[in-house]
């Protein structure tokens, strides 16, 4: 609770198509951290499958539970969206799977992000500044997972029978990649998952309610694999 401060909030412009632009206040959220993260709290995060992060809250709140998550071994996701400015350097150094999409890839970078090329050189200097791994998600075009190292991978759409409202749906692509990798899914296969679970989420409006359940999701990748 932050006495002082009002709750978050987020107001949603949807646009005709199902895109859509938000104006975010962030209230408790980003002023609600006097004394840091609590003792208990920490705990937890040390025992968690993954800790997955984004940008409403404070950076340095985020840094403190993202030290403890690496400290005992936890893998550590950063979802870009909630904050227009750059990315410390010590928060980076610290995630193991960070999550942009091209715009906030391109922010990030000071990089074009146009083509799958520029993408691909933008998640490189996203390497260089620590981060091994760079999950890309690209809109109608799907989304690319670039390694350190190695090949990218590459995920396409699944399509959905009509777009509704796209709020949330990269919040709930990075989250299903999250279930499906500290399930010990592949990364190929954890991408499908989010594939199918962002799918699901474009055809209902709002940001919470969109988001799928599992039966959901295995009953659309079992329906897709059939056709």
């Amino acid at each position: 609770r932050a006495p002082g401060a009002p709750s978050g909030h987020a107001v949603v412009m949807l646009m005709p198509g199902g895109q859509n632009s938000i104006i975010i206040v962030g209230g408790a959220n980003m002023e609600g951290w006097a004394s840091g993260v609590g003792s208990d709290d920490l705990d937890l995060i040390r025992r968690a499958g993954v800790l997955l992060l984004q940008r409403e809250i404070p950076d340095w709140v985020n840094v403190q539970v993202a030290q403890a998550a690496k400290g005992a071994g936890v893998p550590v996701i950063l979802d870009a969206g909630g904050m227009d400015a750059p990315v410390p350097g010590e928060l980076l150094s610290l995630v193991d799977i960070f999550s942009p999409n091209e715009t906030e890839l391109a922010r990030l970078t000071g990089m074009p992000t146009e083509t799958f090329e520029q993408i691909s050189r933008a998640a490189g200097a996203c390497h260089k500044m620590g981060v091994k791994e760079v999950l890309v998600k690209l809109g109608s075009q799907g989304s690319a997972l670039f390694i350190e190292g190695g090949e990218p991978i590459r995920q396409p759409i699944i399509p959905a029978t009509e777009v509704v409202d796209t709020t949330g749906a990269g919040d709930t692509f990075t989250s299903a990649f999250a279930v499906a990798l500290v399930e010990g899914k592949p990364k190929e296969e954890c991408m499908r998952f989010a594939a199918a679970a962002a799918s699901l989420c474009v055809q209902v409006k709002g940001a919470i309610p969109s988001m799928p359940d599992r039966k959901s999701v295995m009953d659309l990748l079992e329906s897709v694999q059939v056709e």
